[in-house]
């Protein structure tokens, strides 16, 4: 009875997990590699404090987290400065890479005049930006400026020149000193209430009095020096004037604020900027090292692959485990099916409940178990085999043999267990999913070898007595006998 307890157990454990698995359409989460996405690698400048790169990643996560399309991300730091961003899923893809490389430095920096006024324009070279292609991308030399001293970049705390696209053509801004930052904002929503784009900014209570300050002096000036630009990774994003209605005496009361953002093909650009403003700024700047788009056609293709060289890998080898071991073989089958049951159980369950994605290196996990598992089985056989050939009793050589293959199969799996472990750890992206599937099968196999396969074959034994229906030997095989 003990032993038909531990025979039926894996395999009820395995029909049970896959009838659950079943009734309640939970299918394995797929990865990038398998049903399209986007992968972004951006890299910090070398030296980069690594406790800012994981402050960075935790605020990566939040953003992609709000804009709700990526079904399970995966935000990991790759090397000292780089962090991969795989994005499984999404279709909006220009919006999330613009929302996790986007450093997000907000500030508010009074116009003190521009080249709309002046008509001056120092030299500039506009380049196409691959990313963007609506927004190129503009520079200018780097220096002091001969004309007015000042120097052309982005230094927030001193007066300094800007420059943007204004309908496409170049403008350069001459700007003082930021008064406000993302930092004094407590909120942000896009909103849409008159055939224009606007993002709503709620400034925290210490801050309000600072933005009204602002106004004010700002409200008692004519033309560009009227405007504040708001600034966002160097760039000025807008530089609404005061109105003109707004006294100068009170200013802009209330704590709230408004970015304009233009007419309805701004949406997508409106709703970054909320997200980024909403959850806060990156503490290090990134640059794109390499973007990859893997469309929804060609992970389907992958994923079918995958499965068709699973699929055809069990069936040969389970055709020869019954052509070559018999009714040895049908328990190796058996053995192999419950096992696969019991897998795909977990994997699924995995990605429902603890969000794992099953990627193609996954696959590959899963193949190379089906190897090792079926090796688990044929050191048994063999081991049978050949206490049978010296004449054993079907009943003691199958005790035997299963106590001898045991320490070797529990040392290989050991060994394979310990090496998923350290790549698992050490690894990133892809190679983690295929650690985890090899050390999940790895497990599998000591259990079914302990508890299926060591009480399957004396089972079987009741069948047939005859070392021949279990292995294809010869009467030469048994002259020693």
């Amino acid at each position: 009875m003990k032993s038909l307890f531990k025979l039926f157990l894996l395999p009820l454990i395995s029909i049970g997990l896959f009838t659950f698995v079943f009734i309640n359409s939970i299918q394995p989460k797929l990865g990038l590699d398998l049903q399209g996405g986007v992968s972004v690698i951006l890299t910090a400048e070398e030296g980069t404090d690594p406790e800012l790169i994981e402050q960075a990643v935790e605020i990566m996560r939040t953003r992609i987290a709000a804009i709700g399309e990526v079904q399970e991300p995966e935000i990991s730091i790759s090397g000292e400065n780089s962090v991969l961003v795989q994005l499984p899923g999404l279709t909006d893809q220009e919006r999330a890479i613009e929302a996790v490389g986007t450093t997000g430095l907000l500030t508010f920096r009074p116009v003190l005049a521009s080249s709309l006024e002046t008509g001056y324009s120092p030299a500039l070279t506009i380049t196409e930006n691959p990313d963007d292609p609506e927004n190129p991308t503009i520079e200018a030399p780097q220096g002091v400026d001969n004309l007015t001293g000042l120097t052309i970049d982005d230094n927030p705390n001193t007066d300094s020149y800007l420059l943007s696209l204004n309908n496409g053509f170049p403008v350069i801004y001459h700007l003082g000193p930021a008064e406000l930052t993302g930092s004094d904002i407590d909120d942000a929503l896009a909103v849409y209430p008159q055939n224009e784009w606007i993002v709503q900014l709620v400034l925290k209570d210490e801050s309000a009095d600072k933005f009204t300050d602002l106004t004010k002096r700002l409200a008692s000036y004519f033309g560009e020096q009227r405007k504040l630009a708001i600034v966002l990774d160097g760039q000025v994003i807008s530089a609404p004037g005061i109105a003109l209605d707004v006294n100068p005496e009170i200013g802009i009361t209330g704590g709230t604020a408004a970015i304009s953002m233009g007419n309805t093909d701004q949406g997508e650009s409106a709703n970054n900027l909320a997200v980024i403003l909403r959850y806060g700024a990156l503490p290090v700047a990134f640059e794109r090292s390499s973007i990859q788009k893997v469309s929804a056609t060609l992970g389907e293709n992958t994923l079918n692959l995958g499965l068709q060289a699973g699929l055809v890998g069990l069936v040969i080898v389970s055709i020869f485990l019954l052509f070559y071991y018999r009714l040895s073989g049908i328990i190796a089958i058996l053995g192999l099916a419950s096992f696969g049951a019991l897998f795909y159980s977990v994997i699924a369950l995995l990605g429902e409940y603890q969000g794992y994605t099953l990627t193609l290196a996954g696959i590959a996990g899963v193949i190379v178990s089906i190897g090792l598992t079926a090796d688990s089985y044929i050191v048994i056989f063999e081991k049978l085999k050949d206490e049978l050939k010296i004449g054993r009793s079907f009943s003691f050589a199958a005790e035997k043999a299963v106590t001898e293959a045991w320490n070797t199969i529990l040392v290989a799996d050991f060994v394979s267990i310990i090496a998923a472990v350290i790549l698992y750890i050490l690894a990133i992206g892809p190679i983690r999913g295929f650690a985890l599937t090899l050390g999940i099968a790895t497990v599998f196999d000591l259990f079914y070898t302990r508890l299926f396969i060591r009480n399957a074959v004396p089972a079987f034994g009741s069948i047939s007595t005859n070392p021949r229906s279990y292995f294809p030997l010869k009467q030469k095989d048994f002259e020693n006998v």
